[in-house]
């Protein structure tokens, strides 16, 4: 047997000639932790092999004994690093190493609970994977075990504000910003976090001072630009926005939202132009080609307009709203012995108006299967006896899948083909029928609750997000007209709205007729049936207006100057093509209603108004 010097020089041959002879390095060290299983030189040159991938082509013979040491060895372990081991963690979670770094955070735990960059990685690795709870708690673990690490606590913030826990991350983001006033993703997400806890002046103040910081933040502008417009501030939005398009002078969407906010301010020409060069730089926008077509039709250039707004079924805010009949679109041709399936869109005050269309198809000899919002069907039905009138759901109605069927259109594109120009529009009474047993019943109860005076309709409110604020005009307002003699106000306002009656009540001695028999949102045939009860109605323009219009019962509209979005009322028009028994009372100046108000007293006035 070979003596201990003759192994360890085996042993020692072994490593150089690793290399070059690995195969007879690798025996010549099996045989001898074979022959001497406690020789601990030879066990450890084995298992450098092993790790160097010198033994991998002849493995199998190895492996029941890699890294076999001897017990009670004493070996000599590598120090731990918490720094090494954290830069690994760093790099690692760069690399997408999630797991392997967290690992790596874990191990610096158990020497440093505390450790603040360790409790902070393992923070950002949580928030990665959605686990904001936890992000957030590990966030606040670092900021404690380092009060002034700006990070920490800007993160927490980030990670509560996924949870929906805005004022607490409010407060995070202030400690953060006491701690690093003039980072600019700290200005930007108190602006953000504040807009959402509804402070809307100090969401402005937070995007202005970013602003001032950095005067080409494209986001800040973009953030202040928005909150502005739904704060009411149009102008102000306007200039923010014009600063963000001279930043960005060849973005399409930057182009189109100036053109927006000029279109809801009036500035049709302008915003036109808008829509324009963001169809230069991009003629596939088709939010821009969309809204140049709402803007042309407000305008009266009616037969591009429908061919512009078309876009709209391409739009991102409309792609999922566009029918998934395979059908056809209706070219505007006739349908031999077949139907036309035409769908409803937007609103149920939209889908009103664009349903005075319906009687046309008829006119041209085309049969249709009309697709609506539930509530519209008993109304709809009764009107078009002529029409199969199915309600919208999923599973689509079996009535829009018949095979008589040739083709479909939805109801605001049937505009392109009906109503191309203003000689189009029929001068038809009306088009809506509403129960005449209700409505009779109606007005007997109304006029024996008004003692000879005159049934007068009224609506106030507008609960549709993108325009409430103008075009709602408050009750209080109304009181010319509420304190004349000789009428009868009959509430039409949908919603709970019980403390506005309640003040002019209070405040005025005047009674309001308010009918618990008739909800507008669930009962839309009963609600007809009311306004088709009285004699008159005065509204601000929503979807009781387009129920009186239809109907053929005298209606006077109190429309808002900034009504570059509600393109059916068109330019400057006092009548409406789409009803002939409208008025249209119009504001001369932005948010001044009472000259509207003066007039409706005098024209109320006049004995014969109604």
């Amino acid at each position: 047997m070979p003596q201990p010097s003759q192994r360890a020089s085996r042993c020692d041959r072994a490593q150089p000639m690793a290399a070059e002879r690995r195969k007879e390095a690798a025996f010549a060290v099996l045989q001898e932790t074979r022959q001497n299983p406690e020789q601990v030189h030879a066990c450890n040159v084995r298992a450098s092999m092993v790790r160097r991938s010198f033994l991998k082509p002849y493995w199998r013979p190895f492996q029941p004994c890699v890294n076999v040491m001897s017990p009670g060895t004493p070996q000599t372990p590598t120090p731990f690093s918490a720094a090494a081991a954290l830069s690994a963690a760093r790099r690692l979670l760069q690399a997408g190493e999630r797991d392997r770094a967290a690992a790596a955070c874990r191990r610096i735990l158990l020497d440093a609970p505390q450790q603040d960059e360790a409790l902070h990685t393992l923070g950002l690795i949580a928030l990665g994977d959605g686990q904001a709870a936890a992000a957030a708690t590990l966030f606040g673990r670092a900021a404690t075990a380092r009060p002034d690490y700006a990070q920490a606590h800007a993160n927490r913030a980030a990670a509560l504000r996924r949870l929906d826990r805005n004022g607490e991350s409010l407060a995070a983001i202030r400690r953060a910003l006491a701690l690093a006033p003039a980072e600019a993703a700290l200005l930007h997400n108190l602006g953000a976090v504040e807009r959402a806890l509804g402070q809307t002046g100090n969401a402005i103040a937070a995007f202005r001072r970013l602003i001032r910081l950095e005067p080409g933040n494209g986001a800040a502008l973009h953030a202040l630009t928005d909150v502005l417009r739904t704060a009411g501030g149009l102008d102000d939005a306007i200039m923010a926005s014009r600063a963000l398009t001279a930043l960005h002078p060849a973005s399409a969407p930057v182009l189109g939202n100036l053109g927006i906010l000029l279109q809801f301010q009036g500035q049709l020409d302008q915003a036109m132009g808008c829509y324009a060069r963001a169809l230069r730089v991009d003629p596939t926008y088709a939010e821009a080609r969309s809204n140049l077509g709402l803007s042309q039709l407000l305008t009266g250039e009616l037969a591009a307009g429908w061919v512009n707004h078309a876009a709209r079924w391409n739009t991102t805010a409309n792609a999922k709203a566009r029918h998934t009949s395979p059908l056809p679109a209706w070219d505007g041709g006739p349908l031999p012995d077949k139907r036309l399936l035409v769908w409803g869109e937007l609103g149920v005050g939209d889908e009103i108006l664009l349903a005075g269309m319906i009687p046309d198809l008829a006119t041209r000899g085309i049969g249709c299967v009309l697709e609506t919002a539930p509530r519209l069907v008993p109304l709809f039905a009764r009107s078009f006896p002529n029409v199969t009138v199915a309600p919208r759901g999923d599973p689509p109605h079996p009535a829009t899948t018949q095979p008589d069927l040739g083709a479909q259109s939805a109801l605001g594109d049937l505009g392109r083909w009906l109503r191309p120009n203003f000689s189009s529009f029929p001068r038809r009474s009306q088009y809506l029928v509403a129960d005449p047993q209700r409505v009779a019943a109606l007005r007997a109860r109304y006029q024996a609750m008004a003692e000879g005076r005159r049934l007068v309709g009224i609506s106030w409110h507008s609960a549709n997000p993108n325009h409430r604020d103008f075009k709602s005009a408050p009750l209080p307002l109304w009181t010319p007209i509420l304190t004349l003699p000789g009428l009868a106000f009959v509430d039409l306002q949908y919603g709970e709205h019980s403390a506005d009656l309640e003040a002019v009540r209070r405040e005025h001695g005047i009674p309001i007729i308010h009918d618990d028999a008739i909800d507008p949102m669930t009962d839309l045939d009963g609600f007809a049936a009311q306004v088709a009860a009285l004699d008159l109605v005065i509204s601000i323009s929503n979807t009781t207006v387009h129920v009186a219009g239809a109907l053929g019962v005298p209606v006077w509209t109190l429309l808002a100057r900034r009504t570059g979005f509600l393109w059916c009322w068109f330019s400057e028009r006092e009548d409406s093509p789409w009803y002939p028994s409208m008025r249209l009372y119009r504001q001369a100046t932005a948010d001044e209603w009472e000259p509207v108000f003066a007039r409706v007293r005098k024209d109320l006035s006049a004995t014969e108004a109604i």
